[in-house]
């Protein structure tokens, strides 16, 4: 793994470490410049969902998150604007530009507010005047 990816995950995994605690079960995936992160909210195989999948891609110098969700349990704390934040800053610190892509319309409009810039109808691009506090 690179330095961005470690320091991503490690960002990440600081993040949800107070949410993951909570639920049944959680693991984290890791290839080369991907990052998939799933949880389980009870026993039941059928509650295994996908947190956060991104892939930096190098030659471009971007990271794209492709999935970010919150499960019942995470809905209204903030969890996803703390998540894009923790991987907006160092990828920021390398020279890398962050793209939100595949999001519900309702995602899209929210991260509009809050000033990331739309490049299409399904994916935003995260920058310095995108509120994530």
């Amino acid at each position: 793994m690179t330095e961005l990816n470690t320091e991503i995950l490690d960002n990440v995994k600081s993040v949800l470490a107070p949410y993951l605690a909570k639920l049944s079960s959680h693991k984290f995936d890791t290839q080369p410049d991907e990052i998939e992160v799933k949880c389980q909210q009870d026993d039941s195989e059928l509650t295994w969902a996908t947190l956060l999948r991104l892939k930096i891609i190098p030659d471009d110098r971007q990271v794209r998150i492709s999935c970010i969700s919150t499960p019942g349990v995470m809905k209204g704390q903030g969890l996803g604007k703390q998540l894009i934040r923790a991987i907006y800053i160092p990828a920021k610190t390398r020279g890398f530009e962050v793209f939100v892509t595949d999001m519900t319309p309702g995602f899209y409009e929210r991260l509009l507010r809050r000033g990331a810039r739309s490049c299409n109808d399904e994916m935003v691009q995260i920058n310095d005047d995108t509120v994530l506090a």
